[in-house]
């Protein structure tokens, strides 16, 4: 379903739209303050944070929400009659920094205390109990973990871990801290030394350990630019983090290594998660399309056109998913039936678009419109040598062409300089640059990689080490477009005047959130017909 314009081409702001499900209405929002620095386009964006706890009157729904300096804590019992000055159940402002994430310990909730991690501009983690407004501790407070320019960027608890979470950086680090073995003490030191634990491809593992010898901060340095979000697998066994390179790396959280990577069409990468069932991740991003990427095969699924902007956040919603219940169980009534997977993506163009993923439908979806012979570039002579495949381009190894390869360039990286004498020292860097068919993509890539670590006074040795991860990402490819198949909306539709940041689903209500600050409450179909009024 297209979105509906008025007759001037203007989209209209919908309250209502109809699916196959039924009808879905605008039922309540409500705006809890505009100022003057709100559209800045530094300040963090609106997120949401929806938890349930239970005591003797029964179950009660919150919600926790950052504007600006401020961070809420809503009342969300009947959200249709949530209101701003009699749902507000508790209220902190920041001084001198803003909130920019937050989550939830689900495992840990009760009637009187909540474990809330509050991620902020200067780079600390406050952890914290928003039912008392309980400050409970901080990490990175005197700034030796991280500097006051680097923000944190998403927080999230460990799934299944009462005590770890992690964090993620606008360095391009990411963090993993222990509750219970990172003592005040500790992560207040003047200094905090790292080691080494594991070198892998384009990421680094530092440890820090204590006086136990125990592994209180493991950090991650991906070398990335921004890392924008971050999201654990249903199983916890794969983490997939986004970042401002364009690259979706999946790992292996629980060995530590790089199982895959895809690369976006164009652009960086702002949002990510998982399928209920964990075969399929779904990214969006600056190149204005929802990219559905499989884990069993390595590769881009299908791409879905329809954003006019930036897409901010992408989720699954698995109440409206079929054949797959909440917790991601496979649940079928027909053995021969497929199962069908509903997400939703919102965007800077203040839409808000529904999707339905078919296995058994991709290979009837119409792909997208084929370049002609004239619009083709010329074809280059291909190589006999392969590159390994890291996902973006599909399952097996892809032939590269000769001047496009810098991975087959390396495999002469060993030869010395024709002039170079065993006797002298030499410079390894320049030797690797004599061995690439073009110096001007060394040059490229040494600024590049200088400029995206958070140390730019590199040594040779590091720089090598750097320039050699940042070429097996190189040999990711990216699809074309009339290469993969492509998935139109369910729905498109125009629910606000302004750019959207946030899309939660529950199971009866729908939440948004745009950067005025406004807080919109969706009604999930009731099966009953519009009324001609309406």
């Amino acid at each position: 379903m297209a979105g509906t314009c008025s007759s001037n081409g203007v989209d209209v702001i919908k309250e209502h739209f109809r699916t196959s499900e039924g009808i879905y209405k605008l039922v309540h929002h409500v705006g809890f303050y505009t100022v003057l620095g709100l559209k800045h386009p530094k300040m963090p964006l609106p997120r949401i944070s929806h938890f349930t706890i239970k005591d003797q009157f029964g179950s009660r729904e919150k919600i926790v929400y950052n504007l600006t300096r401020d961070l809420y804590l809503l009342n969300a019992s009947d959200l249709q009659q949530i209101d701003v000055e009699r749902s507000v159940q508790g209220k902190h402002t920041f001084k001198d920094k803003c909130p920019t994430c937050h989550d939830v310990n689900l495992l840990t909730r009760s009637k009187e205390s909540v474990q809330l991690l509050v991620g902020t501009t200067d780079g600390q983690i406050h952890l914290l109990n928003p039912l008392k407004w309980e400050f409970i501790r901080i990490y990175n407070e005197n700034y030796v973990i991280e500097n006051g320019e680097s923000s944190v960027t998403c927080v999230k608890w460990i799934p299944g871990s009462e005590t770890q979470f992690v964090a993620s950086y606008s360095s391009g680090n990411m963090y993993i801290f222990n509750t219970t073995s990172c003592t005040k003490a500790s992560i207040n030191e003047p200094t905090l030394t790292f080691t080494l634990a594991k070198q892998g491809d384009s990421f680094n593992i530092l440890v820090f350990r204590g006086k136990n010898r125990s592994r209180e901060i493991v950090k991650w340095e991906l070398r990335c630019g921004v890392i924008h979000e971050f999201s654990f697998s249903p199983d916890t066994k794969h983490l997939a983090v986004v970042s401002q390179d364009g690259f979706l790396r999946v790992f292996d959280f629980t060995s530590e290594d790089l199982v895959s990577a895809m690369r976006s069409y164009f652009g960086g990468i702002l949002c990510v998660c998982w399928s209920p069932d964990g075969r399929y991740v779904v990214t969006g991003g600056e190149d204005d399309l929802v990219t559905v990427w499989s884990l069993q095969d390595h590769k881009i699924t299908a791409r879905g056109e329809g954003h006019k902007s930036w897409v901010t956040m992408v989720t699954f919603d698995p109440y409206n998913s079929k054949g797959i219940s909440i917790d991601g169980r496979v649940v079928k009534e027909d053995e021969s039936e497929l199962p069908v997977y509903r997400f939703g993506s919102v965007g800077q163009d203040a839409h808000i678009f529904f999707w339905d993923l078919c296995e058994d439908s991709l290979e009837a979806v119409p792909v997208w419109r084929r370049h002609t012979q004239t619009e083709e570039a010329p074809s280059e002579p291909e190589t006999n040598e392969k590159t390994p495949n890291c996902g973006g381009g599909g399952g097996a190894p892809e032939k590269l062409a000769n001047s496009h390869s810098i991975v087959s360039a390396y495999s002469t990286f060993t030869l010395p300089l024709k002039n170079s004498s065993p006797n002298k020292k030499t410079n390894k860097v320049s030797d690797a640059a004599a061995t690439l068919p073009h110096r001007n993509k060394f040059s490229k890539l040494r600024s590049f990689v200088r400029h995206s670590h958070s140390d730019t006074h590199l040594s040779d040795s590091q720089l090598l080490r750097n320039i050699q991860c940042y070429t097996i990402l190189d040999s990711v490819k990216v699809p074309r477009l009339h290469e993969v198949p492509r998935i139109e909306p369910l729905v498109s539709k125009r629910v606000s005047s302004e750019r959207l940041t946030c899309l939660l689903f529950t199971k009866d209500h729908i939440l948004l959130t745009c950067t005025e600050g406004n807080l919109y409450v969706w009604c999930r179909p009731t099966l009953q017909p519009l009324l001609p009024s309406s």
